[in-house]
């Protein structure tokens, strides 16, 4: 990775209840995260990575920010909010499938 203004995504898989999350870095400096959980701390790769909009780096400047979704369409309008490219948020639809959260599961 480039370092600085870079975005990454990470699946975090549901367990003991716990919903299925996307976490989103921004600023983030490498393809992998350590999350602790009350186990064993897990270690993520980035599924996806992007570089960060103009309103993003003005917003977040130089701090790395987690941020965590439960569903798709509040990532969704995350990127909206901050000016994603159509073709990055088209990419990110690519994963719905793969790495499916609560809004997925029938009720």
């Amino acid at each position: 990775m480039k370092g600085l203004h870079q975005v990454a995504y990470f699946y975090m898989p549901a367990n003991d209840g716990r919903p299925a999350e996307l976490i989103q870095i921004l600023n983030c400096d490498c393809t992998y995260i350590h999350v602790p959980m009350r186990e064993e701390d897990v270690t993520l790769d980035a599924f996806f990575v992007r570089d960060m909009t103009e309103a993003e780096i003005q917003n977040f400047s130089g701090n790395q920010t987690w941020q965590i979704f439960v569903h798709w369409d509040e990532l969704h309008e995350e990127h909206m909010r901050y000016k994603v490219s159509g073709k990055v948020i088209k990419q990110m639809e690519q994963f719905r499938q793969r790495f499916p959260l609560s809004e997925s599961i029938a009720a």
